[in-house]
């Protein structure tokens, strides 16, 4: 080794675990990592011989461990060896990759000579070595490498080959001398002292454990299973000194015919210590033969031992019968109520003499509720204890020796219910009045006691009295809560029944509200409220979920409250009371539709929502208010500036409008009234309709450079004393044009395709207008000027 301390490198996917100086004795292994482990062991024991006391040995003496020569005050010198001891018990099997062994000196008589301390293998030691009496030195380690000081705070020395050589062995356990060479061991100058333990760090490797815990579909080789239809699970557990993940190779033959062994391996995802499965596909099995199975452990350098052998035989052909079902205590069908939740029946399962069928599965659970029939092709006794009441069902199915199963029985019954009565005196009452409820037995049924809730309150357990009844007391107070009374019955056989009970039934003192009719916006209205619950001295109202508001209950037992609503459209009144007690009957929320006081618009010509009159037709649009005292209304049409008109001695007003597009119109207004309110506004939306004049041309689709156009417009706009059209060329569009009508309404005019342009849109659009100048929208035509085209239309002619 070279001078300084040997770092033994983790190769790439290997994770380094440092060398911790660990428990005397043992070789205890670090972390886990790939396929080889770092660790770490310490001599277990030391001695040292002296040449004057030859027939003497130290075993673990205190101080340090000395070698070579010294001479003491008496003037007798001492020649010694220190022998170290490590047990490598925990490393059978192993695989050495790297080991450096170390030590330390303490002192040392003389730094200006050479180091030549040698480290030795022995003979296997049964006793302490003595100076007569010294093991045979086997074989000497390469070393030492050395800090560049001295005393040495770290020397090492190549252990792998010795190590790896007492492990092939078969030793559990190596021993070391550490010692001079000849030549200077009787020479007091080369002395030397060493701390007494010696370390080992390596890198190894440990096959894994041979499997075990072996099971076929989680069954033990004991067993001896039948597999049924499906894949077959192998599984087991292997264990690993230095792997985080193993590999498996599994093996399977027909006992009768050891050479068709099949084998499949297993990459190294498996935790060691945990079940490592394969799944072998029925095709891969054949019907009717009995197999053998084993498996081993692989890690990343080597594979474990085999483990034992493990037999399973196969059976893929399943039962042909479905078993009968009957049970006297819950008869066949959905019209027989018999027993109720809580009541054990037992039910008869009958594999009909099928002898493949040697269990029944009952239910659709994974896994199923297993129940051994008494022989083969026999009968099984199933106790099932009913949990809800009406239509149960039972599917029960017969299962042959490897799970493979028959057709399945449905067995339908109806549980009778069975819950407590409940009978409560007064039947009836109000929020806060008390009442006693008595629990009964059902139908002549007997209990111990009984179990009841009210709502989400925890269970309450109450003994019964000699005739088989219970009584409680309630007094409702909240009137948010249901007050659902649910109560079971603990029966002779120690279960419960179904559920009885009920909701009480409770007057929650709900007033009363009187809404007063043609409740309008900005108008105020009264309304009535009616105490209901007894004892009621306040009501507590709010409007539209405001502020809340209490007032006293007058000795009618009524109160008044005048309300404005701010808009039209619906509101709310909330209103609920309270006694003198603090008792608070339930909230009786009003629903309250107030009627705008915006004003209404109509018009003949252009009705609401509608398609009126033609484009340029004027139109009259009247303004109205639902409530008395209008002066006037503002209106805006199409966003525009607001105008306001003042109201006729009837309360109305009306405005002309000239609607001069198609597009949806849209006009708000709003009421001032004398007292100088102004009202919400009402809404109005209509649609004017065409008016563009019907355009006929004699051209179509493609027409060539210097053609001339001949088109007809036709009369559409009430009131139209001229036509108009313009022409848009690749140059732009052109100036608009007017066309007189003649006698008959129409008008008739032409135009030409530029001859020197083509490959273009050329388009046309036409209106009307009356004596006011108000146009129509428009008419168009369209078409695509190409002399290409026009050349090969006039070839084809």
């Amino acid at each position: 080794m070279g001078s300084g301390r040997s770092i033994l490198p983790a190769r790439a996917g290997v994770l380094a675990v440092t060398a911790a100086l660990l428990t005397t004795g043992s070789a205890v292994l670090a972390a886990p990592a790939d396929a080889t482990g770092y660790t770490s062991i310490q001599s277990v024991s030391w001695s040292y011989t002296d040449s004057a006391r030859p027939k003497e040995s130290f075993a673990n003496p205190a101080g340090d461990a000395p070698i070579g020569a010294k001479v003491t005050a008496d003037h007798e010198k001492h020649v010694s060896k220190s022998y170290f001891t490590f047990d490598l018990s925990g490393l059978r099997g192993a695989k050495v990759l790297s080991a450096e062994l170390s030590g330390k000196e303490t002192a040392v008589a003389d730094c200006s000579v050479p180091r030549r301390t040698e480290l030795w293998v022995t003979a296997p030691a049964t006793n302490p070595p003595t100076w007569d009496d010294q093991p045979e030195e086997l074989t000497k380690l390469p070393g030492p490498g050395s800090l560049d000081v001295c005393p040495s705070d770290y020397l090492d020395w190549d252990a792998g080959p010795a190590l790896q050589q007492a492990i092939d062995a078969g030793r559990t356990s190596l021993t070391l001398v550490l010692r001079l060479p000849d030549g200077q061991q009787d020479n007091p100058r080369f002395s030397r002292t060493h701390r007494p333990m010696l370390y080992v760090s390596l890198q190894k490797n440990q096959p894994p454990t041979a499997p075990v815990q072996l099971a076929t579909n989680r069954r033990a080789c004991t067993e001896n299973p039948v597999v049924g239809v499906g894949d077959t699970r192998l599984e087991a557990v292997s264990t690993d000194p230095d792997d985080a993940q193993l590999g498996a190779e599994f093996a399977w033959w027909p006992v009768e015919h050891p050479d068709q062994r099949q084998n499949a391996e297993l990459d190294r995802f498996w935790t060691p210590g945990y079940p490592m499965w394969l799944e072998v596909g029925q095709q891969q099995l054949t019907d009717g033969v009995t197999y053998d199975w084993q498996v081993r452990a692989k890690d990343g350098l080597t594979a474990g031992p085999w483990s034992p052998t493990c037999r399973f035989s196969t059976d893929f052909t399943p039962p042909a019968t479905a078993p009968l079902v009957t049970s006297a205590d819950y008869p066949d069908g959905e019209d027989a109520e018999a027993g109720g939740i809580g009541e054990p029946g037992v039910f008869t399962f009958d594999a009909r003499g099928d002898q493949d069928i040697v269990r029944f599965a009952v239910g659709e659970a994974v896994p199923p509720i297993y129940v051994e029939a008494d022989r083969p092709g026999g009968t099984a006794a199933y106790t099932f204890t009913p949990r809800n009441w009406g239509t149960n069902r039972l599917l029960v199915r017969g299962e042959d020796a490897g799970g493979n199963s028959s057709p399945s029985t449905s067995y339908r019954f109806f549980v009778a219910a069975n819950g407590p009565s409940m009978t409560c005196t007064p039947p009836q009452a109000y929020l806060g009045e008390t009442r006693q409820c008595t629990f009964g037995p059902h139908d002549g049924d007997s209990a111990t006691e009984y179990v009841y809730k009210i709502d989400d309150a925890p269970e309450v357990t109450l003994p019964t009295g000699p005739d088989g009844t219970a009584t409680i007391t309630v007094t409702p107070t909240d009137a948010a809560k249901r007050y659902d009374v649910s109560v079971r019955a603990r029966m002779t056989n120690g279960n419960l029944s179904g559920p009885g009970g009920g909701q009480l039934a409770i007057d929650r003192g709900l007033p009363a509200v009187d809404v007063p009719e043609g409740v309008i916006t900005g108008k105020p209205a009264t309304f009535t409220l009616h105490a209901t619950l007894p004892g009621s001295v306040s009501f507590t109202y709010d409007w539209d979920h405001g502020d809340p508001v209490t007032i006293p209950v007058g000795p009618d037992g009524t109160a008044r409250v005048t309300l404005v609503p701010a808009s039209g459209g619906q509101h709310w009144i909330n209103v609920r009371t309270t006694t003198a007690a603090g008792l608070v009957s339930a909230t009786n929320d009003v629903n309250v539709v107030a009627r705008t006081n915006g004003p209404t618009i109509a018009s003949v010509e252009y009705p609401q929502w509608a398609v009126g009159a033609y484009v340029t037709t004027p139109g009259t649009f009247t303004f109205s208010s639902p409530v008395p005292g209008a002066v006037s209304y503002t209106y805006r049409y199409r966003g525009g500036d607001p105008v306001t008109v003042p109201a006729g001695p009837d309360g109305t007003a009306s405005v002309v409008l000239t609607p001069l597009t198609t597009d949806s119109q849209y006009l708000n207004a709003t009421t001032t009234f004398a007292d100088g309110t102004v009202s919400e506004a009402g809404y109005y939306s209509f649609s004017p309709r065409s008016a563009a004049p019907p355009l006929t041309c004699d051209a179509s689709g493609s027409v060539r450079p210097g053609q001339v156009i001949h088109c007809t417009v036709t009369p559409v706009q009430p009131g139209l004393v001229s036509y108009g059209y313009a022409v848009e060329t690749a140059s732009g569009p052109g100036p608009d044009v007017t066309v007189q009508p003649g006698a008959d309404g129409t008008a008739a005019f032409e135009f030409t395709a530029p001859a020197d342009q083509t490959q273009y849109v050329l388009s046309v659009r036409a209106w009307s207008a009356n004596a006011s100048g108000q146009r129509t929208d428009t008419s168009y035509a369209g078409y695509w000027v190409d002399a290409a085209a026009a050349a090969r239309v006039g070839k084809a002619v």
